[in-house]
């Protein structure tokens, strides 16, 4: 079959069109995922962030109790150990009230310790919190300077409006609201150029059929192109 020789640069052209919007594609479908990580952390970030006072808060009203509990438990210990100490010294004491008074001692002894562990715990706690903090913050820090290399490359994205290309900012709201607006920005030229490359489809198919005389359907650029060429052999 004769091919005419414009048809075949016709296709050839369609094809880079479309390899050239396919990459662009590819840019914004990655710049869209890398954003949306980079919002989606930063709300789990901001959010445990907005937990750590709350926890402090708790935990200052345990270790007030913690504290008013070691203290009880050391003056019942001093008490009850002030009980054994006079019934052992007493002249005429009582094997069975002297056993009951070295058994509330015991116990006396096993509830401070007790008390003294449970506020260690808090202490303990109070430390962790402290450590976790830090590395929320030191999160939110990496989030920010991987939004500034994001905000970069949709820079570089000609279909975005230039408000979409602004700095991401430094503290995780300003994140969550960069991440928005450059998702918006992101899903309109996703569409335009699905819708372009569509049209890219479209339009090599008309043109093979028209050459080739036959229904292609909704074969790809590539495939028309390589019908074309097979024809013209």
């Amino acid at each position: 079959m004769a091919v005419p020789a414009n048809a075949l640069a016709h296709a050839a052209e369609l094809e880079r069109r479309d390899t050239e919007i396919a990459d662009e594609l590819a840019v914004v479908r990655d710049l869209e995922e890398r954003v949306a990580a980079i919002r989606g952390q930063a709300g789990i970030v901001g959010e445990a962030l907005e937990r750590v006072p709350l926890e402090r808060e708790d935990l200052a009203r345990r270790r007030a109790e913690a504290d008013g509990a070691v203290t009880a438990a050391r003056a019942d210990v001093e008490r009850t150990g002030s009980r054994v100490t006079s019934l052992e010294s007493g002249r005429r004491r009582r094997e069975d009230e002297l056993d009951r008074a070295r058994k509330e001692a015991s116990t006396a002894r096993d509830a401070l310790a007790d008390a003294v562990a449970a506020r260690a715990r808090i202490d303990e706690r109070e430390s962790a919190l402290a450590e976790e903090e830090r590395a929320l913050l030191a999160e939110g820090d990496a989030l920010a300077e991987a939004a500034e290399l994001v905000a970069a490359s949709v820079r570089d994205v000609g279909r975005v409006t230039e408000s979409a290309g602004r700095a991401p900012g430094t503290s995780l709201a300003e994140l969550d609201d960069w991440g928005s607006l450059v998702r918006s920005a992101l899903f309109v030229a996703r569409g335009t150029l699905e819708a372009e490359r569509e049209r890219v489809v479209v339009e090599a198919n008309v043109l093979g059929t028209s050459v080739l005389g036959e229904e292609l359907g909704a074969a790809s650029v590539a495939l028309v192109r390589r019908r074309l060429e097979a024809s013209a052999r």
